[in-house]
């Protein structure tokens, strides 16, 4: 049995300010915002699990701890979802993610791992986030041949 796989990810799906004042999240504009979890699972097979609605301009690393509840899986989100304090919290608490770091993102190398010569992954190290006391594994890689940029995930 493979760890199960649950992306998170929202959209914003845009309104009419005339008719939705409700749902003002700027002068000109309205709009609500889906916040979604798949869950990948064997065969390409995936599922909606969960879904909240809000006003377009919550942000969505406020939804994590709705997202976020089960320690048997791993969760995988944008940088959207980016809060330090909160995932060393959820480190603490036994969960599992990945998510790409800022760019400006200072890190300690605690330990580096090996990797095999034609991996497309430059790096794959033991870090810690400065001015955090999470420690996490970050790998530095492109994303294929057709991207041509350097990305840092951690998990």
């Amino acid at each position: 049995m493979t760890t199960p796989l649950k992306i998170i990810d929202s959209s914003t799906l845009p309104l009419t300010l005339t008719n939705h004042k409700w749902a003002e999240f700027r002068k000109t504009k309205s709009g609500v915002k889906l916040h979604l979890r798949l869950v990948f699972m064997e065969k390409g097979l995936s599922y909606p699990d969960k879904a909240v609605l809000t006003n377009a301009n919550e942000h969505d690393r406020g939804q994590l701890e709705v997202f976020v509840d089960d320690k048997e899986c791993m969760y995988v989100f944008d940088r959207g979802y980016l809060d330090y304090g909160r995932f060393d919290q959820m480190t603490e608490d036994g969960y599992f993610f990945v998510t790409r770091l800022r760019k400006n993102a200072v890190v300690r190398v605690l330990e580096s791992f090996s990797l095999p010569e034609d991996s497309p992954v430059f790096s794959d190290e033991m870090v810690v986030i400065v001015h955090h006391k999470i420690v996490l594994k970050t790998c530095f890689a492109y994303s294929n041949c057709m991207i041509q940029k350097e990305m840092s995930f951690i998990y």
